[in-house]
């Protein structure tokens, strides 16, 4: 369902009985996916604003956010930017952020090593073409491998179990996931954990899950990635 203006529902237009999420972004997967995942998992109705980028629409609508971009998660009218603090939010709201204080830090753990292919792939889409090309071979060959290994060793120690946490999904799954999803795009469909089978395995299982494996068969495609 899509929201279709960037104006924010107040609360008092909410049901008492049940929360209105409103997810913000563009018509993109990227850092908003991770979260749909969350709402896919956990059953949550949840509402999109899509926003064409560029556009006058993200002018004006960015104003409206605390940090001026996206994704931002509109909670009965209250807003909360940063995709982390989102998807952190919907994990301990839905149940998906571990059973202790303990899981809680190894979940973010992976989280924050993972973050480390999101804040370097910004970078492959400035320049010239050529720049952009250059910039995402060394973010597949050398950015990239290293995250990977990383969660590969937190998958193989305590606390993971059939998951990074575990042996139910939380939302260090999701974002893992998603991560590889989109380092997978970038390299224009190429198998990047090809070298890493214990993480091929969690990624199939994650997307074996029947609810996520519904959403993954309806969701629209990723735009074409096209260095300029």
């Amino acid at each position: 369902m899509i929201f279709v203006s960037c104006g924010i529902i107040s609360s008092a237009s909410s049901s008492s009985a049940m929360v209105r999420y409103v997810l913000h972004y563009f018509r993109f997967h990227g850092r908003a996916e991770a979260t749909r995942l969350a709402f896919k998992l956990a059953g949550v109705d949840y509402q999109e604003k899509y926003i064409e980028w560029p556009s006058a629409e993200w002018e004006e609508c960015k104003q409206r956010y605390p940090t001026q971009q996206v994704p931002v998660l509109e909670v009965d009218g209250k807003i909360i930017g940063q995709s982390k603090a989102i998807l952190r939010y919907v994990g301990r709201e839905f149940g998906l952020y571990g059973k202790t204080s303990l899981d809680a830090a190894y979940i973010d753990q992976a989280i924050d090593t993972a973050e480390d292919i999101w804040a370097a792939v910004n970078d492959t889409y400035v320049g010239t073409k050529e720049q952009q090309a250059a910039k995402t071979k060394t973010f597949l060959t050398e950015v990239v491998p290293p995250v990977y290994a990383s969660l590969d060793r937190q998958f193989a120690v305590e606390p993971a179990g059939e998951y990074i946490v575990g042996n139910s999904i939380t939302i260090a799954d999701l974002f893992f996931f998603t991560a590889v999803d989109f380092v997978n795009f970038v390299s224009r469909g190429a198998n990047s954990l090809e070298k890493f089978p214990k993480l091929t395995t969690l990624k199939s299982r994650i997307a074996s899950d029947p609810k996520i494996a519904a959403w993954l068969a309806e969701r629209p495609p990723e735009p074409p990635y096209q260095p300029e």
